[in-house]
């Protein structure tokens, strides 16, 4: 879950993510400092985040859903004759 939240606070920060990620807050002297604090923050995580992802996701896609899409093609000839039927029918 925290590679997850890294991740997403990174590609799509909420408010509180803009503001800690593009300044610091000197609260004693009420000073705010901008700067883009991204590579700060996440930068040592990235490389390793996007790898774990690119490991599940060439798993998912030679292990997992080789054998769901086949499920899928039975499924589209066993019911390719409704599916004709009903092809410009609108819901």
């Amino acid at each position: 879950m925290k590679l997850y939240s890294d991740l997403s606070e990174s590609a799509h920060p909420n408010y509180e993510g803009i503001c800690v990620g593009y300044s610091t807050v000197d609260h004693d002297n009420y000073v705010t400092n901008f700067a883009n604090r991204w590579a700060e923050m996440y930068g040592g995580t990235h490389l390793e985040g996007m790898r774990a992802c690119m490991v599940l996701f060439e798993a998912e896609y030679n292990e997992v859903w080789p054998a769901h899409f086949g499920n899928l093609e039975q499924w589209i000839a066993a019911n390719d004759a409704e599916l004709e039927a009903t092809k410009g029918a609108t819901l």
